[in-house]
């Protein structure tokens, strides 16, 4: 499956966040990935009976799951069998002919009008969550390059999550509280329909002094490119003209519907900043009344110090250890120059390296290798 696709998604999926129905158009968006017929998200945590949600599949019938994932239930044991953080396919876990005489099949699969399904699960002490995403018994089987696929979308679909989480929990989308704003660990400016900052989060204050990508001041926020500069005020001034109103405390529906991605570059080389825009009526965090904000931008920036998961790497791609570990050191901040005279061999050398890994993750310049392994692979 071509790398743009995964991309595709991913960014999809970050922008669901902020939706009301994220995480229904999450599952949507993970359906389309594999051209699945329905997905379903299954969650479950200590003293709360299951939870299920589906695209594609009736309501009743994503109820029955839940049921059947309790204690005791016909799904309980075949959700404590699958692999944690691995993306597989139910065929490798039994049998189809063992799985078509099993209650699991029988009294839960069969009514979503499922049989093939391609499965990541995480499993936790006290919680635990799988997401599948089915095909009816009459469709072909999920190849490794889907299932490849899912492992690399996976981990971004849980982060999504938990920014949502975070959002609904801080009332962020409501009432812009600068004690919550504050409190998240990712940069966050609010702005007015010219691009004026009208609030900066402590973590957005940081990137601005670190990151030479992004600058702010008074009179606007401003990238290192001026074409860079010139599309993220037209997207503020897009968001802005979304609300039908002036500020109201809330989003709209179709505000909430829409956002837009920006990558704003570094001078110096490193990985770009990734800014998210969307709308935002929010209250004014010094006096509690409606202020003038009009669209919110998150910030995600590269994080040197995060180690990156060479092993995941390595599986992901089918990397030798050496190529993995030079895509971990380049999204580090590493050269080719610096490595080569670490390592004691000839920048030619190394930039055969760099190829051979080009040629296996679907990349094409260092600068979105570095975005790919530092997105999926590095430690969050």
């Amino acid at each position: 499956m071509q790398a743009e696709a995964v991309f595709g998604a991913v960014e999809r999926i970050y922008d669901a966040a902020v939706r009301p129905e994220g995480c229904a158009d999450s599952l949507d968006i993970l359906r389309g990935l594999v051209g699945a017929d329905h997905a379903v998200l299954l969650t479950r945590e200590a003293d709360r009976p299951p939870a299920g949600l589906g695209v594609g599949v009736d309501g009743g019938a994503v109820r029955r799951l839940a049921e059947a994932a309790g204690d005791g239930g016909a799904a309980a044991e075949w959700l404590r069998s699958l692999p944690a953080q691995r993306a597989v396919a139910s065929s490798s876990l039994i049998a189809d002919a063992d799985f078509l005489r099993t209650e699991m099949y029988n009294e839960v699969v069969r009514p979503m009008n499922g049989f093939r399904a391609g499965v990541y699960a995480w499993q936790g002490r006290l919680s635990s969550r799988m997401v599948a995403v089915c095909r009816p018994r009459q469709m072909r089987d999920f190849e490794p390059a889907e299932l490849k696929a899912l492992q690399l979308v996976m981990p971004h679909f849980a982060s999504a999550q938990r920014l949502r989480r975070r959002l609904a929990s801080s009332d962020l989308l409501v009432a812009g509280s600068q004690a919550a704003l504050d409190a998240l660990d990712s940069g966050v400016i609010l702005v007015d329909r010219e691009c004026r900052p009208l609030f900066v989060n402590r973590r957005a204050e940081e990137i601005g002094r670190q990151h030479r990508g992004l600058r702010l001041s008074s009179a606007g926020i401003t990238a290192a490119l001026p074409a860079e500069t010139a599309l993220l005020r037209q997207m503020v001034a897009a968001m802005a003209a979304i609300l039908a109103r002036p500020a109201e405390g809330a989003l709209t529906r179709g505000a909430a519907a829409a956002s837009a991605r920006l990558c704003l570059s570094d001078p110096e080389g490193r990985a770009p900043l990734v800014l998210t825009v969307a709308p935002v009526t929010a209250v004014d965090p010094a006096d509690g009344r409606c202020g003038p904000a009009r669209a919110a931008i998150f910030i995600a920036a590269p994080d040197e110090a995060r180690p990156v998961d060479g092993r995941a790497l390595m599986t992901a791609f089918g990397l030798t250890a050496r190529e993995a570990e030079v895509a971990s050191r380049l999204a580090s901040g590493a050269t080719i120059g610096s490595l080569a005279a670490e390592w004691g061999i000839s920048v030619n050398t190394l930039r055969g390296y760099l190829k051979a890994v080009f040629g296996k993750t679907g990349t094409c310049r260092q600068a979105d290798l570095v975005r790919l392994v530092m997105q999926g692979f590095a430690a969050a």
